[in-house]
C-alpha cells in the first residue's frame, strides 16, 4: 500500500443520509423545471390556438357572415351598399350577404318592409322571403308576410314576382297593382292595389290556381271582383287549374265555366250563376 494515498475516512450513516438526499432533491428539481418547461409550452399553444380560433371568428364574421338586422322595438331604416333604402317594419329581419351587390342583389327578408331599390339595369335587386322572390331593376314596393299570406304592393317601376316551388310561373305587376297568394301558395293573384277608386264592372286583375277546389277559388274571386258567384251544389268540391291574366270578371268566369262544362247566367252587374 502507498502510504503517499490519502486516507478517505467511509461516510457516517448521517453523511451518507444527508448526500443521498441532497441528489434526490437535485433530482426533483431538475424534474420540476422540464415539467415546467412542458407546462408552459403546452399554455403557449393552447394560447396560440384560441388566438387562432378567435382570429378565425373575427375574420368569419367581418368577411364571411351575413349582415342582420332586425327591427326589435321600432321601424328600423336600412341603407345598403348600392345606395338602396330598406325600412324594416317592427318585427322584421332582413339578412344582407357579405357578397352584396354582387352580380344579384340578394335579400332575405322575414316579415313586412318597403324597398327603394337604387336603379341598375345589369344587376337586379331580389327580395326572397319564404318561398316567392320579387324581381326589381329599380323601383319602390312594399313586402308584406301576415301566416302564409304573402303580398307585394308596389309603387313605383315594376316587380317580377314568382314562386321557387313553381319557377316557370312568374307575375308581373305594375304600379298600383298588388300581388298575393290569398294566403295559399296553390294561388296567385295580380289585382288592383286596394282603395285606388277602381269601379268593380272595370276590375282587371290576373287569377292563378293550381288544382284548387272550386268553392275556395270562388271565394277569393269573389273578394276580388266585388262579386256574386252561385254554383251548383255538387260542384262545389271539383277542383280547378287555371290562370286567367288581366281579365275581366266575365272574362274569368267564362273560362271557369268553359273548364267546368257549366253556363253562364247573369243575375244583375254584380251576381253570377254557373249551372248545368
Amino acid at each position: 500500500m502507498n502510504n503517499k494515498d490519502p486516507h478517505i475516512e467511509p461516510l457516517s450513516a448521517q453523511e451518507a443520509e444527508e448526500d443521498w438526499i441532497a441528489i434526490i432533491s437535485r433530482i426533483r428539481a431538475h424534474e420540476a423545471k422540464k415539467r415546467k418547461r412542458k407546462i408552459t409550452r403546452f399554455v403557449s399553444a393552447i394560447a396560440a390556438s384560441i388566438l387562432l380560433l378567435i382570429g378565425t371568428i373575427l375574420t368569419y364574421e367581418m368577411y364571411v357572415l351575413p349582415d342582420v338586422y332586425y327591427a326589435r322595438d321600432n321601424d328600423l331604416v336600412i341603407t345598403l351598399k348600392d345606395s338602396s333604402q330598406i325600412t324594416l317594419s317592427k318585427g322584421s329581419k332582413l339578412t344582407v350577404d357579405k357578397t352584396f351587390p354582387s352580380d344579384t342583389r340578394d335579400v332575405f327578408l322575414d316579415g313586412n318592409a318597403v324597398f327603394k331599390v337604387s336603379k341598375s339595369k345589369i344587376h337586379p335587386f331580389i327580395v326572397h322571403a319564404g318561398s316567392y322572390e320579387a324581381k326589381v331593376l329599380g323601383t319602390v314596393f312594399k313586402v308584406t308576410q301576415a301566416g302564409r299570406t304573402f303580398n307585394v304592393d308596389l309603387y313605383e317601376g315594376k316587380v317580377q314576382v314568382s314562386n321557387s316551388a313553381k319557377p316557370q310561373e312568374s307575375y308581373i305587376i305594375r304600379p298600383r297593382e298588388t300581388f298575393t297568394n290569398m294566403g295559399s301558395k296553390q294561388v296567385a293573384a295580380v289585382t288592383p292595389t286596394i282603395n285606388r277608386g277602381y269601379k268593380n264592372e272595370n276590375k282587371i286583375a290576373t287569377l292563378g290556381f293550381t288544382d284548387f277546389y272550386l268553392q275556395d277559388a270562388l271565394k277569393i274571386i269573389e273578394k276580388t271582383y266585388a262579386i256574386t258567384i252561385k254554383i251548383p251544389s255538387d260542384k262545389a268540391s271539383s277542383k280547378i287549374s287555371i290562370l286567367s291574366k288581366e281579365a275581366t270578371a266575365e272574362e274569368l268566369i267564362e273560362r271557369i265555366s268553359v273548364q267546368l262544362n257549366l253556363n253562364i247566367k247573369k243575375t244583375n252587374v254584380n251576381t253570377f250563376e254557373l249551372e248545368e
